[in-house]
């Protein structure tokens, strides 16, 4: 259901944007003409996962009266529960709440359905609710603004799924790749995400020659940025099968 060219097995290229940071891809998206792909505010609810994803979509909204939706028509209705329901291995669900944290999405029960279903993370633009479950018992790496202990309250209702939404002041397209760590996550458009796993891996190992350098002893303003002569001692460290 992407707007891009969603490969019809990515998992390799998932594999070497796992490899890769947050930091380093947003640098270069922004090399590209993408300033607005770092997701400022998503915090992790569990430290040191690393996941990527193909973004589905779910936008949140104040509710209304007239938005409800009924018990029994929402397994087909209420864009949450079809979104949830049409997520398979490798997606990652991402949910617009417009910043609203006076109630939560997610729960422990519903991560373990999102989780079921095969998607390897949450990034929600608002609360999330039983963080120390989510962390602990469903192990459904997680990213949120906040934690609340409401559910769903009607102070937010399910809009639409699976449209360009807005998260954490970010542009999100369907189909999309979100990176997510520590530091938080990016959004990486379906038609550079390869080149970006390539770069992005390319520069990771550079700098990490480039950090062995500076723990060794060298200052840093004569090794990086990398100088013609420090490059010169990369490509020969790499051609030596490092």
């Amino acid at each position: 259901m992407s707007q891009g060219q969603v490969p019809a097995n990515d998992d390799a290229l998932r594999a070497t944007l796992t490899q890769v940071t947050t930091a380093t891809v947003s640098a270069m998206l922004y090399k590209r003409g993408y300033p607005f792909t770092f997701m400022l505010g998503a915090t992790p609810i569990q430290r040191g996962a690393r996941v990527c994803g193909r973004a589905v979509t779910l936008r949140f909204g104040p509710g209304r009266p007239d938005l409800a939706v009924s018990e029994e028509n929402r397994n087909t209705k209420d864009p949450m529960w079809v979104a949830i329901e049409s997520l398979g291995p490798g997606d990652f669900l991402v949910m617009d709440c417009g910043g609203i944290q006076t109630s939560a999405t997610t729960g422990d029960i519903l991560a373990a359905r999102i989780q079921y279903r095969g998607a390897v993370g949450v990034l929600c633009d608002g609360a999330i609710r039983d963080a120390a479950q989510i962390r602990d018992l469903v192990g459904l790496p997680a990213w949120s603004l906040g934690v609340h202990g409401l559910g769903f309250t009607p102070n937010l209702v399910s809009l639409d799924w699976n449209i360009p939404v807005r998260a954490f002041g970010v542009t999100v397209v369907p189909g999309d790749y979100i990176l997510a760590d520590d530091d938080g996550a990016v959004a990486i458009p379906v038609a550079l995400a390869h080149e970006i796993a390539d770069v992005a891996y390319e520069q990771e190992h550079k700098e990490t020659f480039v950090r062995g350098l500076v723990q060794a002893g060298e200052p840093v303003s004569e090794v990086y940025p990398p100088n013609p002569a420090t490059l010169e001692r990369y490509y020969a460290w790499k051609k030596a099968g490092n």
